[in-house]
């Protein structure tokens, strides 16, 4: 297994992470004539827009933005959460962080991986489970320095 690095994001980083972010807010425009706004009121736009069925399997750029906009929702909301990028020998990756400890969720792909599958997803329960497993491997001292 080839070693894992994280790493702060780049200049060139936080601009590709802006850039999906500004994509999925345009998305949602499109089509539910309502802008993300960082907050948990986000889960229910991304659903509607993943329930609408416009952003489909082959949508692969369009699904990972919206991932990334439920990671700012996740990051807004929960206290010790911040972006970093993980490589790897897959590539490099933006993923969320807890404190500076090896805790990392990679919500760029959550839901793009979940629709590829075909399975249905429910962006609030799995925002709660998320949030209910990473509070539990907290608790449980994982990835403590």
């Amino acid at each position: 297994m080839a070693e894992r690095t994280i790493k702060a994001p780049t200049d060139a980083d936080v601009t590709a992470i802006a850039r999906m972010l500004i994509h999925a807010d345009e998305i949602c425009v499109e089509v539910a004539s309502r802008r993300l706004d960082g907050t948990r009121n986000d889960l229910g736009l991304i659903q509607q827009v993943l329930d609408s069925g416009t952003k489909g399997r082959e949508a692969t750029y369009s699904l990972q933005a919206l991932g990334m906009a439920l990671g700012k929702v996740y990051v807004n909301d929960n206290p010790g959460f911040d972006w970093w990028m993980v490589e790897d020998e897959y590539g490099r990756d933006p993923a969320i962080r807890y404190r500076k400890t090896a805790l990392l969720a990679h919500p760029r792909t959550m839901l793009s991986k979940r629709v590829e599958d075909g399975e249905t997803v429910d962006v609030r329960e799995l925002y709660d489970q998320l949030r209910f497993r990473l509070a539990e491997l907290i608790r449980d001292g994982y990835g403590a320095a």
